[in-house]
């Protein structure tokens, strides 16, 4: 079976060794005798270190799932590339088919489908939690115990979703998992509850669905809070908060554009931009949101598209003044990323269309396995590639790297036949909580 119209991924590859950042130093401070210590100089924060280290990168491949399971590549500050950290470190492999992860207080959330099972392989099922700096598993989940009491069939329990499509945490006892809605999970006890207000009843009175409203494109946590847009069938368009401890959804904002969602993505000044579009038109919409004043400051349409394809994270990504994007050629059914790079300016409101082309560069590079990454520390875009997408194929992949701080994106870093069909690309700095 074709696995390219399921999902084809987003992520990035950040390849360090091009950064010129300097290292940071700072002075001793002096006691001066007679005087009670200063409590900010005794007890400084503590950078993390290891595979928590800010200027590292996380990559998520979802493995070819019918050979073999899920991993993770790390690239370290200084450039080195290592290959299934998780399970060197743990002598056991992730879950099969990896969708998305998390860091937060210092651990790893790392989610998979594990509805299939790799042949001869045995995994960590559906939740994995690791030590953030070592990646030593702490606990996981099975996908038999993550079942959560269905809303209307009253008695019944319901298995998440086969597809899922991310995950997003607060705390330890607020574990948010992107499936047939979003749905909240305690680690610490075990239990998994469907969030009001983030799903609708299909076929109500047979066979009683819950059908999502809630997109993972570019859900993202700021200032303690969830966020994720709404749209398509069951939904207009619009935005949910999320809180700690909540079972329902906290607010709403309608948005009415479009009737898609494209993704999210947070700009310097704190702005959250929702971009959805319709299906088959090459106009986008860019929502412009106040979080503090919860209202939409503007709204502007753009004539391209940005479409995010089949990939659960973003469509749309912001860099140093622009929104890049590639769009996509989609169906009702089937949907794949275009391979250019095109970007809207804030400041002129103008569309560049086409600025790069992923093949020039890499003439393998048919597929985006995922959406485009940014890093803003860094300045630089991320694109996950791979030659032709089947199952049980292993893939001929690679990931590139593109330095956006001048006027013209330009290839700083290819770094080939690493990862296999990349669901995430994730810079570590982009874990600190954004308020």
């Amino acid at each position: 079976m074709n696995k390219l119209f399921l999902y084809i991924l987003a992520g990035c590859l950040s390849l360090t060794a091009c950064s010129d950042d300097p290292a940071v130093t700072s002075g001793a401070d002096t006691d001066v005798p007679g005087t009670l210590p200063d409590d900010s100089d005794n007890n400084p924060e503590t950078t993390p270190t290891g595979y928590a280290d800010p200027d590292g990168v996380l990559l998520l491949s979802s493995g070819t799932y019918t050979v073999e399971n899920a991993f993770l590549t790390y690239i370290a500050p200084d450039g080195t590339v290592k290959n299934q950290v998780y399970a060197t470190a743990n002598s056991t492999d992730l879950g099969n088919d990896g969708v998305a992860l998390y860091l937060c207080d210092g651990k790893q959330y790392i989610l998979c489908n594990d509805w299939r099972t790799a042949e001869g392989k045995n995994n960590n099922g559906l939740l994995t939690i690791a030590d953030a700096e070592t990646l030593q598993k702490e606990e996981s989940f099975d996908r038999s115990t993550m079942v959560f009491q269905h809303p209307v069939n009253e008695g019944e329990l319901e298995e998440v979703d086969e597809n899922m499509n991310g995950i997003a945490v607060l705390d330890e006892r607020n574990i948010f998992i992107f499936a047939q809605s979003v749905l909240r999970f305690d680690s610490t006890t075990g239990k998994l509850t469907l969030i009001k207000g983030a799903y609708d009843i299909g076929n109500a009175g047979t066979a009683n669905t819950v059908e999502s409203i809630a997109s993972s494109k570019g859900a993202m946590v700021v200032n303690g809070h969830l966020y994720a847009a709404t749209g398509g069938f069951w939904s207009g368009t619009g935005l949910l908060e999320f809180s700690k401890d909540k079972d329902e959804v906290s607010r709403r904002l309608d948005l009415n554009k479009g009737s898609l969602v494209s993704g999210m993505c947070l700009m310097d000044d704190g702005t959250l931009v929702v971009g959805t579009y319709t299906r088959g038109r090459d106009i986008g919409y860019l929502s412009f949101i106040d979080l503090e004043n919860w209202e939409v400051k503007e709204q502007k349409t753009i004539n391209a598209n940005i479409g995010p394809g089949g990939n659960t994270n973003s469509g749309i990504t912001y860099l140093n003044g622009y929104i890049y994007f590639t769009g996509a050629e989609e169906t009702e059914f089937t949907s794949a990323s275009y391979t250019t790079l095109s970007r809207y300016s804030i400041e002129t409101g103008r569309v560049e269309k086409d600025v790069v082309n992923f093949k020039d560069d890499e003439p393998t590079a048919n597929l985006l396995d995922c959406n485009i990454v940014a890093d803003p520390g860094k300045g630089y875009i991320y694109v996950a590639t791979s030659k032709e997408l089947w199952e049980g194929l292993i893939p001929e992949s690679n990931i590139l790297v593109y330095d956006c701080n001048g006027e013209t994106p330009t290839l700083v870093n290819k770094i080939s036949g690493v990862t296999h069909y990349v669901t995430g690309i994730y810079p570590i700095s982009m874990f600190t909580e954004k308020e």
